[in-house]
């Protein structure tokens, strides 16, 4: 064979070649828009139709006008010993007008928005719907109910200082869920967490972890994306307010506050992402958590 036909048929395959990358690279970005299109739960036009209610045109107009006196109100608040009476002052920052109760009725269930308004990719882009429950201690009604209600379609994490009993090794393992032991940060970080599973980024974060949440949940919303906190905070309203703080400087807006009766110093808070509220059809209102000095 000559020179020349070894160059010719080279020619040949290296353009047999690059046609089947731009074929294959065509029906991937296809896909990806067909399935968008077709499977995305939220529409943005109910997010318009949302924000054009007088309802909601009121509901904001109030939250502004009021809003330099509640952050006041929360500020001298936090300064005092009374719990309820924090609780009380804490407004909500954002509206969601399908917020569900999951899990348990009384200690261990939160205030999710929306909770099927969720993008789930196709497995070949590796992306998925994301949760990670923090705190279990052999309790996941949260964990069942949050699977069940987005469509068994959620990848759990779940994390407790102890080694979980096997009803609920076994639970976890029928929810293709995976279990950690370990004392959350101390023992183990979240980003960790994360970085053990292959895991980017988390659409919904439970965390109660008995005072452990002030040193763990900075380093994971600093660096990773997060949609959806439902937390419980422990300690006097100077604690709860630090707390809301930190959160709040990353992003997240209070959408739901609920009072832990059975904890006089607990309460449980639920939080969104701005940059998710139109995913779950949210609507921002007024900025009620004083701003955090440096």
């Amino acid at each position: 064979m000559t020179r020349d036909s070894s160059n010719c048929i080279l020619t040949i395959l290296l353009l047999f070649f690059l046609l089947f990358i731009s074929i294959t690279n065509y029906f991937s970005f296809r896909n990806i828009e067909l399935y968008l299109t077709s499977s995305t739960n939220s529409d943005p036009f109910d997010v318009v139709a949302l924000y054009q209610q007088e309802s909601i045109k009121q509901l904001r107009k109030n939250a502004l006008l009021t809003a330099e006196n509640d952050r006041k109100l929360l500020f001298n608040a936090s300064r005092l010993t009374n719990n309820q009476d924090f609780y009380r002052k804490v407004v909500e920052e954002a509206y969601c007008a399908q917020k569900e109760r999951i899990g348990e009725k009384g200690d261990g269930g939160k205030y999710v928005c929306n909770p099927k308004k969720f993008i789930i990719m196709p497995e070949f882009l590796t992306i998925n719907f994301r949760l990670i429950s923090l705190g279990l201690n052999n309790q996941i009604g949260f964990d069942k109910h949050i699977y069940e209600a987005t469509g068994r379609q959620c990848k759990i994490l779940g994390a407790d200082i102890y080694q979980q009993e096997q009803p609920t090794r076994d639970a976890y393992e029928k929810m293709n869920g995976e279990l950690f032991a370990a004392k959350i940060p101390n023992d183990l970080t979240i980003p960790q967490m994360m970085e053990k599973t292959g895991r980017i980024d988390v659409e919904f974060l439970k965390i109660d972890i008995e005072k452990g949440e002030f040193t763990a949940l900075e380093p994971l919303i600093k660096d990773y994306f997060v949609c959806q906190i439902f937390i419980e905070i422990h300690g006097l309203p100077s604690d709860h307010l630090r707390m809301l703080q930190i959160i709040a400087k990353y992003g997240f807006r209070i959408f739901n506050v609920d009072e832990n009766l059975l904890c006089p110093l607990c309460c449980e808070y639920s939080m969104i992402n701005e940059l998710c509220m139109a995913q779950f059809e949210v609507v921002p209102l007024a900025i009620t958590i004083p701003q955090l000095n440096s």
